[in-house]
């Protein structure tokens, strides 16, 4: 399953890198390295740091912090899904699993990033600061996956830029459809199990989350953290379903 989610992944990134390079297309004098990379968007470019010796140091300080935090946190959390009789489907397991989903994504972009060092430079990492959310809005416009984000930016949010409320539906209509295809289709095709509709789902709960949010608690900073995780956590077995938990080698 693991195997299918990359290979998935990885005509679904050449894909949206076309798709953006038809809206802006990458300067030429990094073209290569835009085209190699697993960037989506030439806006991310602007993030691209020189590959300093400090910042390759701390580069691998950081892989190596990532890679084991998540080997450390995917064991104590397996035992404790066993010890707890967590072995079947159901939503307690998508919920024990979800810091794993956080700390695996980080720790397999900080592994992608050294592959690009002799280009001498350093991409950026996938997030940024996760924990420090301060909305919903915050959260997926500039702390989860920014490598994504930035596409949005330039590719949806720069097509629907007079219509922002077309534009927060385009963007995650378009973020369902992507997971259906990357997890859900490789699901079935793997496994021949059918959990189509959950990515879309869920997705759509974050559109609507991210409307109230807008209408009823801009003033109130410590309504919208909460709100925040209570959106992005709540619904999240729609999201760490069957599909994801295989991939993430979670499943019993």
């Amino acid at each position: 399953m693991t195997a299918v989610f990359v290979v998935l992944l990885a005509f679904l990134e050449l894909a949206l890198k076309a798709m953006g390079a038809l809206r802006k297309p990458p300067p030429r004098g990094q073209r290569v390295f835009f085209w190699l990379s697993p960037l989506l968007a030439v806006a991310t470019l602007g993030r691209v740091q020189p590959a300093d010796t400090r910042r390759v140091i701390c580069l691998f300080g950081r892989v190596a912090c990532a890679v084991g935090c998540f080997l450390g946190a995917h064991w104590l959390l397996r035992r404790l899904a066993v010890h707890a009789g967590l072995t079947g489907p159901g939503p307690a397991l998508s919920y024990v699993a979800a810091p794993l989903l956080w700390l695996g994504t980080g720790a397999f972009a900080d592994l992608v990033r050294p592959l690009y060092l002799p280009f001498g430079r350093i991409l950026p990492p996938v997030h940024d600061g996760v924990l420090g959310t301060r909305s919903l809005a915050d959260f997926w416009g500039r702390r989860w996956n920014l490598w994504m984000s930035d596409w949005f930016r330039q590719v949806i949010l720069g097509l629907c830029r007079r219509r922002p409320g077309l534009a927060v539906f385009a963007v995650f209509l378009w973020s369902g459809l992507i997971h259906e295809y990357v997890v859900n289709f490789g699901l079935w095709l793997v496994h021949g199990r059918n959990q189509f509709g959950s990515m879309l789902i869920y997705f759509g709960l974050q559109a609507g989350g991210l409307e109230f949010e807008r209408a009823w608690l801009e003033n109130h900073a410590w309504l919208r953290r909460i709100f925040a995780w209570v959106i992005v956590i709540g619904p999240v077995p729609l999201f760490l379903n069957e599909g994801l938990l295989r991939v993430l080698h979670f499943w019993f």
